[in-house]
């Protein structure tokens, strides 16, 4: 059963973890043998902290991946995201500036921890300049109106 702490470690592993900075920062959220997928990124499901590391160390110093909703089920939660990721300074286009993506997390728990992950999205949706100006926006508007803010 699934309660308020499964919930926190959830929304932890979003604040702290994927949006952490460090790449071993989610890592403190899962299990050893934590199973990951990546629907877009990673067409193989990740095993274990190593494989989670390698596939996350590109994007870990960049990325913001930040909970916007939580829903509880028996037997895990799913948490609905928004993306944000530093296009990198020598990069030809948008250099510097933030791409975004929206999507949706399965987890699963054991021990305190998350031993299950999937991540659906559809990839990437758009561009911003300040990816925190965007979230307070998202987060401004009524849930109805989220739509018309994705991407730019």
């Amino acid at each position: 059963m699934v309660g308020q702490a499964e919930v926190e470690i959830a929304r932890k592993l979003f604040e702290e973890g994927w949006s952490g900075g460090h790449v071993d920062a989610p890592l403190q959220f899962m299990t050893e043998d934590v199973v990951m997928r990546d629907i877009v990124g990673h067409s193989e499901a990740m095993r274990g902290h190593d494989a989670v590391r390698e596939f996350w160390a590109a994007a870990a110093d960049t990325l913001k991946v930040l909970p916007e909703e939580i829903y509880v089920a028996d037997t895990g939660v799913v948490v609905m995201w928004m993306a944000y990721g530093q296009i990198p300074a020598d990069a030809e286009e948008n250099a510097g500036r933030w791409g975004t993506a929206e999507g949706v997390s399965r987890l699963e728990f054991r021990d305190g921890k998350v031993c299950l992950e999937v991540d659906y999205w559809h990839g990437g949706q758009g561009v911003c300049d300040d990816w925190e100006a965007h979230w307070n926006a998202r987060r401004a508007r009524p849930w109805r109106e989220l739509g018309a803010i994705t991407g730019a």
